[in-house]
């Protein structure tokens, strides 16, 4: 898995170049930021989303979600937790750290969160992936395989720096 300062690193940049209003101008910055990158390395940053991702998923989150319509099903949840993580460490962070930030601010700054529903982000890194080892590729696989090689790397406590494919 992507380290998480070097996933923020790419986040950060790819906002100096380009904010969450133009989402399409963001997913290219950040595939091009991506196709930079080692093919586990793409695959880590997508690993690494998944975990930041999974770690907004509280009581406070979920309702702010419900009150914008953005908890119909998990997956426009996750679309919605996709922008709370584009939006860069600083506005993630205080969401993690304190969940009511964001009911703060549906009250108080309701346009600060129109542009936290992001569906295509979380489709940048597997694109990329695709377009460099070809439209047959099998992207599950390899997920699969790094999150394995992750788990193994906390049990072992070692860097198991290796190609997957």
């Amino acid at each position: 898995m992507m380290k998480e300062q070097q996933f923020w690193d790419i986040i950060d940049a790819t906002l100096k170049h380009s904010t969450l209003e133009d989402d399409i101008a963001y997913d290219a910055f950040l595939a091009k930021q991506l196709d930079k990158l080692k093919e586990r390395d793409i695959v880590g940053f997508q690993l690494r989303l998944m975990e930041l991702r999974r770690a907004l998923d509280s009581f406070d989150v979920i309702q702010v979600a419900r009150q914008l319509n953005y908890y119909p099903s998990r997956e426009v949840f996750n679309r919605f937790c996709n922008g709370i993580v584009a939006s860069g460490k600083v506005f993630y962070e205080k969401v993690r750290n304190d969940p009511s930030y964001i009911a703060t601010l549906l009250k108080k700054e309701p346009k600060t969160l129109k542009y936290c529903y992001y569906e295509g982000f979380d489709l940048v890194a597997p694109n990329v992936f695709r377009e460099r080892e070809g439209r047959g590729s099998d992207w599950e696989v390899v997920l699969m395989k790094q999150r394995r090689l992750s788990k193994i790397k906390d049990i072992v406590g070692q860097d198991l720096d290796q190609d997957i494919g």
